[in-house]
This record gives C-alpha cells, sequence and structure tokens, in this order.
C-alpha cells in the first residue's frame, strides 16, 4: 500500500490532480487508515497511470475517467493503432446516445494529433450524427474546437494537428452554409472578422446558424479591413454587420471597424460577438451578442421579426 504522496509519484501526477480526479470522477476509491490518511494499492496505482495516459494522447479528463472506471483504458491504448477514434468512443465509452461531448472532443483531439484525416471526419459524422444542426454546433462541435486550442497550447498538439483538424470543420461548415440556402430577399446580415483576426469557425458557425433560421447572411470571412468592412455595407445595402471578437488582441480592429461603420451608415447595426465582444462593446453604440451561438443567431432573428 502506498500514502498519497507515494502514489502521486509512482503514477506520474500532482497530488492536487490524484486529488481531483480521485474527487470529481471517482476514479479510484482509497482505503484509510485509522487516522484518516489514504492508502493506494496496485490497482489504484494502475488506475492513475492509465488516466495520465489517455489525458496525455488528447481524451478530456471525463472522458478518459469513464474509460478507466469501464475498465476500457487498456484496451483503448493497447488498439489505439488499430481503431479510429470515432470506435473508440463507442466501443469503450458506450453507445452514441450515452457518450458525453467531452469524449467526442477528445476523440476528436486525438485524432488531430495523430494526423488521422479519416478519424477527424469520423468524429465529425458521429458529432453530426447526435441531434440537430444547431445543437451540434453548440454543444459538440465548438467545444471540440476549443478543446483543440486548449491542447496546442499545452503543447499536446502540433500546429499541423491543429490545422487539418480545423480545415476538416471548416469544410463541414462551408457545406452547411451553402445547403442552407442561397442569398435572398429581405434584410441583409454581415458576418465576419476585423482586420487581423484569422480564426474564423466561429463566425461560420454563426453564419450558418442565422442562414438556417431563414436570414440573408453574407459571410465576409477573416482579416476583413476597415475600410472593406464599410465597402461592403454600403455595397450590400446589409441592415445589420456582426464582427466576431474572439480574443483581447482582436478589440481594437473591431472597434475601429464598427466605429467606422457606424458613422458612414449610422441607420446599421453593429454587434460583436464571440468571447470577448463584451469588452469591445465598452462605450459605443453596438449590440453585444449571447456567447452561446444559438441564443446569438435567435437574437438576431427575434430582432428582425421585431421589424416586421
Amino acid at each position: 500500500m502506498y500514502t498519497i504522496k507515494q502514489a502521486a509519484a509512482r503514477s506520474g501526477i500532482g497530488i492536487s490532480l490524484l486529488r481531483a480526479w480521485e474527487r470529481r470522477y471517482g476514479v479510484v476509491h482509497p482505503e484509510r487508515t485509522t487516522s484518516g490518511y489514504r492508502l493506494y494499492d496496485e490497482e489504484a496505482i494502475a488506475r492513475l497511470r492509465a488516466m495520465r495516459r489517455l489525458v496525455e494522447t488528447g481524451w478530456g479528463a471525463s472522458q478518459a475517467a469513464t474509460a478507466v472506471i469501464n475498465d476500457a483504458a487498456e484496451r483503448v491504448l493497447a488498439g489505439a493503432a488499430h481503431l479510429t477514434t470515432e470506435e473508440q468512443a463507442d466501443t469503450f465509452l458506450g453507445p452514441a446516445s450515452a457518450v458525453d461531448p467531452s469524449a467526442l472532443a477528445g476523440a476528436f483531439v486525438l485524432a488531430a494529433t495523430r494526423l488521422d484525416a479519416a478519424g477527424l471526419e469520423d468524429v465529425l459524422d458521429a458529432m453530426f450524427a447526435r441531434g440537430s444542426v444547431d445543437m451540434v454546433l453548440d454543444v459538440h462541435l465548438l467545444p471540440a474546437v476549443r478543446a483543440l486550442g486548449d491542447a496546442w497550447a499545452a503543447g499536446r498538439l502540433d500546429i499541423a494537428g491543429e490545422h487539418l483538424a480545423s480545415a476538416a470543420v471548416i469544410r463541414r461548415l462551408s457545406a452547411l452554409y451553402n445547403l442552407a440556402g442561397a442569398p435572398g430577399t429581405g434584410p441583409r446580415v454581415l458576418v465576419g472578422l476585423p482586420a487581423g483576426a484569422r480564426h474564423e469557425i466561429g463566425p461560420l458557425a454563426f453564419a450558418v446558424a442565422l442562414r438556417r433560421r431563414g436570414i440573408d447572411v453574407l459571410y465576409l470571412g477573416a482579416d476583413v479591413p476597415v475600410d472593406s468592412w464599410v465597402a461592403a455595407v454600403d455595397r450590400s445595402g446589409a441592415a445589420v454587420a456582426v464582427i466576431g471578437v474572439h480574443r483581447a488582441a482582436d478589440v481594437a480592429q473591431a472597434r475601429e471597424g464598427a466605429t467606422a461603420i457606424k458613422a458612414a451608415n449610422p441607420g446599421v447595426s453593429v454587434s460583436f460577438g464571440g468571447a470577448a465582444a463584451a469588452q469591445a462593446g465598452v462605450g459605443l453604440d453596438v449590440v453585444g451578442l449571447p456567447e452561446r451561438l444559438i441564443d446569438a443567431a435567435t437574437q438576431i432573428a427575434r430582432g428582425f421579426a421585431q421589424r416586421g
């Protein structure tokens, strides 16, 4: 039997993380001494090692814990070279309807880590089989994209893998954008990113959600200069311009773009969307959209409905 300090050392994780996995996920259930100190046996050490190895390959902690509790971790690790990431999720974590969103996010990151293009497509297929497009975008796809960014920031994912996975997502969203309908009549919405901003998955997903609500959307894409925003509003006759602001680094250019649009076209409504939208909108006459994609798209659609 091992003390918590010894268990942490033998499993290769920190004491605080060991306690968190024990408390939050129930991965191990140590015995207690008469004084209340934890004691871990060899099986507990093996479980902690297995969970650590799964997390290191890109699995989410919740997903990895489920595999460990189901005694599937070693099979996942041993069979990783022979199974697609979707097969890992469905075979080892249960039926499709029972898979936690973090499981597919972890499988997506794992496929990106391996540069497994087929695996990425498998996981995307699995995501879009789990509900409506709006639900999949909010609950599965965008969280998986955020997990990609987290894995890259943590040094677990090379930039090539991140680009491969992002390209696969953009292809899916582009197809959905086209399937949702062609530009039509009625109030028009421009959606894009400010100058210098290139993370376009969120705005493109938002454009898809708007089109699915019958809104006439023109998606301008990434890195749109200020003068191009103004020209696009002038030429398209847009009623609303939505500028995605996902990073603090994009705030200044987003604010400059919004100010220029309002100066040239006072009647146009300008909205900011994304994680840094509230920061960008301080002191400006802009509409801040909810961060959740479905809520943001619904807010725009309701605004048009209220205008008649």
